[in-house]
């Protein structure tokens, strides 16, 4: 999610310059994947690693999962770096064509441009995105839904009511998820559902659920859209970015200028658009011309802009970063330990968690569906040290893309998934040998001869939890619970709420890890 305007796109125009030609195209010799470069905008692929071995516990019991999802493929928002970038960009053209009448605008591999239209929408969840969020939905059915359930033969293929009683029996509440207002947000969690539920007969699984709808609106606290009521710094990123932008594109523009009239003006600005049309055009067109105009390095340098915007905005480079997550973690918490919660000085709005209704505890899952800035924001928050690049940020002064942990590809794609999972497992487990798969999921007594454990999974990838107080004692990505809620005031210290999104404090540069500097 992307909502901030405040940037001079004319600063993105350099004087182009030249270097030697690298291979451009659809496809690359090196096998190298453009759309695993478009950061935020990739499509869904689950995270090869993020250091910690995948798999399940021998001898566990999968008790809970907590879900905090993101929207999936959506139409541009209007954000400067977007979609706004890109209707400039079309606009240019016209008005070009408009002023030299009879004159083309694009030649060689440019020559598309002169029959090309912007037809792209806005903001909306796409067809594809549906597809997206029903499969994702399914999907958990099928990794964990049918574990929290305990569906056997008979029931395993997709959810029955029949599976939503206590273990003696006795029948349980509607299960209670959860989504803000935005359409394209609110969409994603119905279709999200509909995947879970089986929507047998493709029809509407609405009964089998409750959904509660947080509005999303500027001053409104919502911890799944915490940037509306925090306004504290979150620009770092974009300053960043548009230093790097004007540097990476440069010899993007001294290649393709030569493909438009002498009198165009290629800017940085354009080489952008352009990129990201190619992305946007891939998802909703199935296809794009603008893809094959750049090199393998572009595409890399093209991710790197985005990640930077996000790191610096929403992040650890931002000094508002654990504060946007700080909300969700504490409700984590709050459903963990079956506490109401009252009060609050964050973004948690309690007219909402003050109840059971609306946030019931004891559900064998519950489903969040947010944005990909609350992802990294509640990662931010919760403390985890793996994406932290350095004391300054990520830098904007460079001229191509660092190696770095903090990849938005493999982080918040269309479509992104966050786990809290929670295990039951004998005391002292070693968590040495994980399995692929669980078959069955064993019932282990909560005994004193027993712990529940948490486990952070992004993209079907467990994160390490070095930097998360209380974990520092975690065997392949597991920590015991206890131990996790010991640590949450400390997190919550940490994030320093109220002086990030309402105190004053230096600005002007990223700073190291999500919060404001002394």
């Amino acid at each position: 999610m992307k909502n901030i305007t405040a940037i001079t796109l004319a600063a993105l125009a350099v004087t182009a310059s030249c270097s030697a030609p690298e291979p451009t195209g659809a496809s690359y010799a090196s096998g190298f994947d453009m759309k695993r470069s478009w950061a935020n905008l990739s499509p869904y692929k689950d995270a090869e690693s993020f250091g910690v071995p995948k798999g399940v516990p021998q001898s566990c019991e999968l008790s809970q999962v907590h879900v905090l999802h993101r929207h999936a493929e959506r139409y541009p928002t209007d954000y400067p770096l977007d979609g706004e970038g890109m209707q400039d960009f079309a606009t240019k053209l016209a008005n070009y064509t408009k002023t030299h009448p009879g004159k083309k605008v694009g030649s060689g591999p440019l020559k598309f441009l002169n029959n090309w239209k912007y037809v792209l929408g806005s903001d909306a969840l796409m067809e594809t995105g549906a597809a997206t969020e029903a499969t994702s939905g399914a999907n958990f059915w099928t990794k964990y839904g049918r574990l929290l359930y305990r569906a056997d033969r008979d029931t395993m293929a997709a959810w029955n009511s029949s599976l939503n009683v206590y273990p003696n029996g006795t029948a349980r509440p509607k299960p209670v998820f959860r989504t803000t207002s935005q359409g394209r947000i609110l969409e994603s969690a119905r279709w999200w559902l509909s995947g879970f539920f089986g929507n047998s007969g493709a029809n509407s699984s609405y009964s089998e659920y409750d959904l509660v709808i947080i509005p999303e609106e500027s001053g409104f606290n919502n911890t799944l859209a915490s940037y509306e009521a925090c306004t504290g710094d979150m620009t770092e990123g974009d300053d960043s970015a548009t230093t790097f932008i004007s540097r990476y594109t440069k010899d993007a523009r001294s290649r393709l200028s030569a493909f438009f009239p002498s009198d165009f003006n290629l800017t940085a600005s354009d080489v952008l658009a352009m990129q990201n049309l190619c992305a946007y055009e891939y998802t909703s067109l199935a296809g794009s011309s603008f893809c094959s105009l750049f090199t393998e390095q572009e595409w890399k340098d093209f991710e790197y802009n985005v990640d930077v915007q996000y790191y610096g905005d929403y992040a650890w480079g931002s000094p508002t970063g654990r504060a946007q997550g700080i909300g969700y973690v504490l409700e984590l918490a709050a459903r963990l330990q079956q506490k109401l919660i009252t009060s609050s000085d964050t973004s948690i709005n309690y007219t909402y968690d003050d109840n059971t209704a609306q946030f019931p505890f004891g559900q064998p899952f519950y489903m969040d569906m947010s944005h990909d800035d609350i992802i990294l924001s509640v990662i931010n928050a919760l403390g985890v040290n793996y994406f932290k690049y350095g004391p300054h940020g990520l830098p904007g002064d460079l001229n191509h893309a660092p190696k770095r942990n903090f990849s938005l590809s493999e982080m918040t794609p269309f479509g992104a998934r966050f786990m809290s999972e929670i295990w039951t497992c004998p005391r002292n487990h070693s968590f040495k040998e994980l399995d692929p798969v669980l078959y069955e999921n064993p019932v282990v007594d909560s005994t004193a001869d027993t712990t529940d454990y948490i486990r952070f999974v992004l993209n079907s990838a467990p994160l390490p939890l070095e930097g998360v107080v209380g974990c520092e004692g975690a065997r392949n990505g597991f920590c015991p619970v206890d131990r996790f809620l010991h640590g949450i005031p400390t997190l919550e210290h940490t994030a320093n709420y109220q002086k990030a999104c309402f105190g004053k404090y230096p600005t002007g540069s990223q700073v190291g890890d999500g919060a404001p500097s002394s």
